[in-house]
């Protein structure tokens, strides 16, 4: 009996390509072989290659696929743009973005993997997201100044994301999408306000004299740059001006000072929350400072907090807990007392907003264009503020009107 050869699925390059986004997602680029995407789609090695010449072409495709179904849901500024459209717009965006897994978290952690033109390509595209969104952002609210819209695109480009890596089960698709938009809506249209958000002076740039916490800052700014897998404890230990051996005084393996990172990160949140809550001028005012709390720190301690989000898959089993445990915690403070100002919100509501509010600041902070003006911090304080406190008792539209 004559066999027949089984039919090549006319998908199989975006089978490949959803295997991949989510072993890279789950594993990080490093750790996932060709060979791992293969299996996973159900081919062999080498019928993988048939379709992309490496892992770094398949990263690439990964990459430019997310952002461009984003891309292809921006505001079209058209002559005549009715910036009434803006919410409708948001929320197509909000659905465009969670049709593709992941997106975020790949373009944060994965995209230094890229060569240099795709790098630059990415990045380039980036900009051209936030600056189409910042157009329609100054048509509807052409009252504010150049730092508040720019801070406020980007913000708006980080709740759109933020789904990647929401808590599980805190909505289905239709209500985050609807929840994601109200949330994007809430940082173009919050208004000003007027008063110190809490930030820190700008730093005098004096470290200490402790060899470890040298080592700490050095290490950090190198996973930062090159993430856990390309950096070495030599590297490390020369950027810091140590004898390779010399740096085993201090810690035992790059794994330790990972996790000294993360530990000292998540420290300092705890003793800001606590600062916050002191100082809050009401119970109603709790979110506000809390959330000024984080972003000045955030801003301040812009490469620990980088690591701990980008590089936390690499913690030890013990040391992933208590992260995962502390940034819980952190967000239930914050969903408890915003209830406060919205209690008829439902508590998914709540937790995915807070979890949404974290996710902006930690995405705009790390984002130099963001971040380079004068009150951006401030700026950034408020946009998250509204998210947090974002009300969802409206209707909402989702349909986009010619």
């Amino acid at each position: 009996m004559t066999s027949v050869r089984a039919r090549r699925p006319s998908d199989r390059r975006e089978q490949i390509s959803a295997n991949a986004r989510t072993l890279f997602a789950e594993r990080g680029f490093h750790s996932v072989r060709m060979s791992d995407i293969a299996e996973a789609t159900g081919i062999t090695p080498r019928a993988l290659y048939r379709h992309y010449a490496n892992k770094h072409a398949l990263l690439s495709h990964v990459l430019f696929e997310a952002q461009g179904a984003f891309l292809s849901a921006l505001p079209q500024l058209t002559p005549g743009y009715d910036p009434a459209r803006l919410p409708a717009d948001l929320h197509a965006m909000a659905r465009a973005s969670m049709a593709v897994p992941h997106m975020a978290l790949l373009w944060k952690r994965e995209a230094r993997h890229l060569d240099p033109d795709g790098s630059r390509t990415l990045r380039a595209r980036l900009n051209d997201m936030v600056s189409g969104l910042a157009d329609a952002i100054r048509l509807r609210r052409p009252d504010l100044r150049s730092v508040e819209v720019s801070v406020r695109a980007w913000a708006a480009i980080a709740v759109l994301n933020s789904h990647a890596e929401a808590p599980p089960g805190t909505a289905d698709d239709e209500q985050t999408a609807a929840l994601l938009s109200a949330a994007a809506l809430a940082v173009v249209d919050h208004d000003l306000r007027a008063g110190d958000s809490g930030a820190r002076p700008r730093p005098a740039g004096r470290a200490p004299a402790s060899r470890r916490e040298q080592l700490i800052a050095v290490a950090a700014d190198t996973f930062q740059r090159n993430g856990f897998d390309g950096a070495s404890v030599d590297g490390i230990a020369a950027e810091a001006g140590l004898a390779g051996p010399a740096i085993y005084r201090y810690f035992d393996s790059k794994t330790a000072m990972l996790v000294a990172i993360a530990d000292r990160f998540s420290e300092w949140v705890s003793l800001e929350t606590i600062r916050a809550l002191r100082t809050a001028p009401s119970d109603a005012g709790a979110p506000a400072a809390m959330v000024a709390g984080y972003v000045g720190l955030a801003a301040e301690a812009v490469n620990l907090l980088a690591v701990t989000v980008t590089e936390a898959h690499h913690l030890p089993p013990d040391a992933a807990e208590r992260l995962a445990k502390a940034r819980g915690e952190h967000l239930q403070e914050w969903a408890h007392w915003t209830r406060v100002v919205r209690p008829e919100r439902s508590d998914s509501a709540t937790q995915l907003l807070a979890h949404t509010a974290r996710v902006l600041v930690d995405d705009t902070v790390r984002t130099p264009r963001a971040m380079h003006a004068e009150g951006a911090v401030d700026a950034l304080a408020r946009a998250a503020t509204a998210v947090l406190e974002t009300a969802v008792n409206r209707p909402l539209r989702t349909t986009r009107e010619g």
